[in-house]
């Protein structure tokens, strides 16, 4: 069965069963301080309390299934089971089981995408970033698909995760919204985004109420036009002329006004345009 056929069935399919005498395929015993956790580790969030029940299962029974990893200069680099490495060290083990493979990175991703999907749920980002790692392996989003068993339309849905708001990212990797949260934030016009975002975590929504959310829209506020620079020239000539506050407004059509306390006032301006008062 060739490889690319093979990566949608999962953990079983990626590593293979080969004969146990095949290279590579013997369980070995590592100490513990060879053994470093991988560049790219799809899984960020190690809860303490799913840590320290391994840990303690580990101290019961030992590490039943061995690590993967892979030669990295003179250390060993996980490529599957690095909750297992994490909480054996909580455990206070000096040693590991291990297979050693010779894998390359685009191999050691999808193998490490594949049992954290199979073993513990990723979350909405995780998987999302691990997807977004594969792509930038070389693999488009069918490519992806088949290698971790998923749906091109999953694995879509997954990435458009990416294009939130930096405050909705960060609100889906704390846990104060979910995914269903971020896809009905998605859902939204771009400009209205950030205000969904803040109706789900202020009034605590569900996630079909973030879907029912719609933002009344309010009319434009009728902008001020200022005359043209033309006749704010000629107001404010107008102004030292008469010694009083002048505004033109309208353009083709419109008025001038000139403000005046008293009739004394009245006739002095009128004076200065040239005409007299009548007696």
């Amino acid at each position: 069965m060739s490889k690319k056929s093979s990566l949608g069935r999962g953990l079983d399919a990626l590593l293979g069963k080969p004969a146990e005498s095949a290279p590579g395929t013997q369980v070995q015993s590592l100490k513990i301080e060879k053994i470093v956790q991988a560049a790219y580790q799809p899984r960020q969030v190690f809860t303490p309390d799913s840590l320290a029940e391994l840990a303690q299962s580990i101290r019961d029974k030992g590490v039943l299934q061995p690590l993967l990893v892979r030669p990295r200069d003179d250390h060993f680099e996980i490529v599957a089971g690095e909750r297992r490495w994490r909480a054996s060290q909580v455990a206070g083990l000096t040693e590991l089981p291990v297979i050693i493979r010779d894998l390359g990175d685009r191999e050691a991703l999808e193998i490490a995408i594949v049992e954290n999907l199979q073993r513990e749920d990723l979350g909405a980002l995780e998987e999302a970033r691990a997807y977004q790692a594969l792509m930038e392996q070389g693999l488009n989003q069918e490519g992806v698909a088949q290698a971790v068993g998923k749906s091109r339309s999953a694995v879509s849905n997954a990435l458009r995760l990416l294009t939130l708001p930096a405050p909705a990212l960060r609100a889906l990797d704390d846990g104060q919204i979910s995914a269903g949260h971020a896809r009905a934030i998605l859902a939204q016009p771009d400009g209205d985004r950030a205000w969904a975002l803040e109706q789900i975590t202020a009034r605590s929504l569900s996630v079909r109420e973030a879907e029912a959310l719609k933002r009344e829209k309010r009319e434009p506020t009728p902008v001020k036009v200022n005359p043209p620079r033309a006749y704010r020239q000629v107001e404010l000539d107008l102004s030292r002329r008469t010694g009083t506050r002048v505004r033109i407004t309208g353009e083709d059509k419109g008025r001038v006004e000139l403000n005046y306390a008293s009739r004394e006032e009245l006739d002095r301006i009128l004076e200065i345009l040239g005409y007299a008062a009548e007696e």
